[in-house]
């Protein structure tokens, strides 16, 4: 089964496959390019308190080229989930510093469940450290024929070939 279909960029940047200038040009014409925005907009319904989070997430995701105008909801909810989770941790520790765990069980689940509402946007957004591994692109120059170029056995290949021709 053929994994996620990837960027040509990111493609082209692995070396692991070779496309003809047919081919690439063809791949980039599919893919789907949104504009940077040229400002940032918060949504409506986001409360005001957070629109100064909203803001400033905004500018960071946009510096690295990966928000645009069609992720504000998702920021939007992203930060909401947070805040709601930080009002449930709020409740679970005043509970439990009652030692009512009852009340502090019935807020865990709150809190558990807004935490993974929170998780969820942030992986969506790269806002998580394996999220934003998944979105670096290779160098083209990088590791896989620097290795290759100081294998011992396929310089003394190469050396055996030029000297056989």
């Amino acid at each position: 089964m053929p994994g996620p279909r990837q960027p040509t960029d990111v493609v082209l940047a692995n070396g692991r496959k070779h496309l003809s200038k047919a081919e690439e040009a063809e791949r980039r014409a599919g893919e789907v390019k949104v504009p940077r925005p040229k400002t940032i907009k918060v949504p409506k319904w986001v409360p005001e308190s957070l629109k100064k989070d909203f803001r400033r997430l905004a500018k960071l995701l946009v510096d690295c080229g990966i928000y645009t105008d069609l992720d504000a909801d998702n920021l939007g909810r992203y930060l909401i989930a947070q805040h709601q989770y930080l009002i449930a941790t709020a409740e679970v520790e005043k509970h439990l510093g009652r030692r009512d765990q009852e009340q502090a069980d019935a807020w865990g689940r709150i809190q558990e469940r807004h935490y993974k509402q929170a998780r969820n946007c942030a992986n969506d957004m790269g806002l998580t450290v394996t999220a934003r591994c998944r979105l670096v692109v290779p160098d083209a120059g990088s590791g896989r024929q620097k290795a290759e170029d100081d294998n011992p056995f396929l310089i003394l290949m190469k050396g055996g070939l030029a000297r056989d021709a």
